[in-house]
């Protein structure tokens, strides 16, 4: 047989049989025509993990900020994340004057999830005052969410963001609350 006869046939098979093979893996099932289930069947746990929130500073300061002005639209108080600090500040009236306090705390993420925040400096004015009457204070006159506790006698602010709001079968859990690196993140897991 001539040479060029076979260079065209052989030609001819391959324009052939490269669009035939394309199209069938194209069109194959990968998993044999057989739904893979197992990752369908999985059932999810009381407290798995869903995902996590990274945040920063700022995005928790406006939140909280926003929260406390909801609850509490006509106390003058505020959030202030720094460095590596907490900082409430506000103001109460006493003897009809108005008297600005600012409490710093050091936060801590507790096992379960919840953020406590302990005191770590007090200041009524220019003064710095023992916390537990300030913190009496504080507790009376301004209305936290029903997910924060504050205790005058620990000097300390809970914040059992486990129990915060969210869509049922939801819960939230702090899991790093790290502000001198600007780092705030939360876990989304689920609950009965």
């Amino acid at each position: 047989m001539n040479k060029w006869k076979t260079a065209f046939f052989t030609l001819l098979l391959l324009f052939l049989i490269i669009p035939i093979a394309i199209a069938v893996m194209l069109f194959k099932d990968p998993a044999g025509g057989r739904l893979d289930r197992s990752s369908l069947d999985t059932d999810i746990r009381d407290n798995q993990k869903l995902l996590s929130i990274h945040t920063e500073k700022e995005q928790v300061e406006n939140l909280l900020n926003k929260e406390l002005r909801k609850k509490a639209p006509d106390v003058n108080v505020y959030v202030n994340l720094r460095n590596d600090e907490a900082v409430l500040n506000g103001s109460f009236i006493a003897f009809d004057q108005e008297l600005p306090y600012q409490v710093t705390f050091e936060p801590e993420v507790l096992e379960n999830g919840d953020l406590l925040l302990k005191e770590k400096d007090m200041q009524v004015g220019r003064f710095p005052l023992p916390g537990d009457e300030v913190f009496t204070l504080i507790q009376k006159t301004v209305q936290f969410p029903e997910w924060v506790d504050v205790y005058p006698k620990d000097e300390s602010i809970l914040m059992r963001v486990t129990e915060m709001p969210t869509k049922p079968g939801y819960a939230v859990k702090a899991e790093e609350f790290d502000l001198k690196k600007n780092s705030i993140k939360l876990g989304v897991y689920t609950k009965n």
